[in-house]
């Protein structure tokens, strides 16, 4: 990740990686046990930073998959 993000704060990571897996904030918020209203502000910086077990929690949710039409 050296140089990809490096000026991003931590919120900013969050959405970055949130839209690079595919996850709109309400989607990710349900998924983590968050309003998103949290994790709006979270992203933000209007809020304090996730706490680092939440954090870890956010990191472990998966990439959507992509299906195919056929």
């Amino acid at each position: 990740m050296r140089g990809l993000g490096d000026h991003l704060n931590i919120g900013e990571r969050i959405a970055f990686y949130r839209k690079r897996r595919g996850y709109t904030q309400e989607v990710l918020a349900g998924l983590v046990g968050r309003s998103t209203d949290w994790l709006a502000k979270a992203e933000s910086g209007q809020r304090r930073p996730p706490r680092i077990d939440m954090l870890a929690e956010l990191a472990r949710v998966r990439p959507r998959t992509r299906c195919r039409a056929r």
